[in-house]
């Protein structure tokens, strides 16, 4: 005679563990994922764009590569609206190159140094903005590009600001398109 053995207890318990072990590592696979999501605005390369208020003169060398604005004239004040403008010209680095070496003539004349280390200003490689993270288009966060490191003498003022224009999940679920916001985040300021 066979004995017979009822299974359905055993499997009942198989599926139970089985489930709780699924719900364990979603759970542990989120975690890593919220982790992940931490960094997934962080830079390595970047665009430098520079300009100049107040003074003339501007001389910056960076990465061996020379620039320079306003020589021979006292540049316009800033306004309002540049403060919303996207940067002009700018030159890509996929790495900071050791600092940064500005020269100009404030507006009242006076010749001014100094000396940025980008490097030290940007250490976490964070993009600096002012938008909902959750509403941030993680697969591709950015539109027209990554960040853009502007630095900008305004008179005595050193004035470092990190410019993005960031992809944004609409908050009307309608709505397929995303929007494109501009950040320009001051990161650094000393007058001189």
């Amino acid at each position: 005679m066979t004995d017979t053995f009822d299974n359905r207890p055993r499997r009942k318990a198989l599926q139970l563990a089985a489930s709780f072990l699924a719900v364990t590592l979603q759970t542990q696979i989120g975690h890593i994922a919220m982790a992940a999501d931490d960094d997934f605005l962080k830079f390595s390369s970047y665009n430098l764009s520079v300009r100049v208020f107040n003074g003339g003169d501007f001389r910056l060398v960076y990465a061996n590569s020379p620039h320079a604005l306003a020589i021979g004239e006292i540049a316009r004040e800033k306004t309002e609206a540049d403060a919303k403008r996207a940067p002009g010209f700018s030159s890509g680095y996929t790495a900071f190159a050791g600092p940064a070496e500005m020269e100009w003539r404030s507006k009242d004349g006076s010749l001014l140094k100094h000396t940025l280390d980008l490097d030290s200003i940007f250490k976490d490689r964070k993009v600096l903005h002012h938008e909902d993270p959750a509403r941030i288009y993680k697969p591709y966060p950015f539109s027209g590009g990554g960040p853009t490191i502007v630095i900008e003498a305004n008179d005595h003022t050193v004035n470092v600001y990190m410019f993005t224009t960031l992809q944004i999940i609409s908050e009307d679920p309608n709505v397929t398109l995303r929007e494109a916001h501009r950040n320009c985040v001051l990161a650094y300021s000393k007058t001189l």
